[in-house]
């Protein structure tokens, strides 16, 4: 009996251990974890604030990996990060030089699988693509924006 309840306590213990560890990594006081696909209005607002010139400094400074591209994929074709502006293709990274903060909502990341989803993609092998939402929409906002350009989509 005294095993059992030793192993009872050991038990209660982890648990214990466990929740208090669990609590400890959770975040209070209304700080929000930071999605690490997507740069919100607010990172963008205080980008700005910082002197921050353009997207690709920004990028550069708080989600650098968006940056890096892997190994090429193809011996035939070239492996790009694609840059969008909501549905359309802008080009490679290099079109984040210069583009200005100003009225840009979001950026969101997307991975090689959804990246090949978006119109465009299939003359390289896309490794990720990096979307721009911005308040006004190409096409004079002919259509709405699809839900997984939008921040929180897939």
């Amino acid at each position: 009996m005294r095993v059992c309840s030793s192993q009872a306590a050991l038990v209660g213990a982890a648990i214990i251990g466990c929740a208090a560890a669990a609590c400890a990594g959770a975040r209070t006081g209304g700080t929000s974890v930071r999605n690490p696909n997507v740069i919100s209005l607010t990172e963008i607002e205080q980008a700005r604030e910082d002197g921050v010139r353009d997207l690709y400094e920004l990028i550069d400074r708080i989600r650098p990996r968006w940056l890096q591209g892997r190994n090429p994929r193809s011996l035939l074709l070239q492996t790009v990060i694609a840059v969008y502006h909501h549905e359309t293709l802008l080009g490679g990274i290099d079109v984040l030089r210069g583009y200005p903060l100003i009225s840009v909502t979001s950026v969101r990341y997307l991975d090689a699988a959804q990246a090949m989803l978006l119109p465009g993609a299939g003359s390289a092998h896309v490794e990720g693509a990096i979307v721009i939402s911005t308040a006004i929409v190409p096409n004079g906002g002919a259509g709405p924006v699809p839900p997984r350009l939008q921040p929180g989509g897939v």
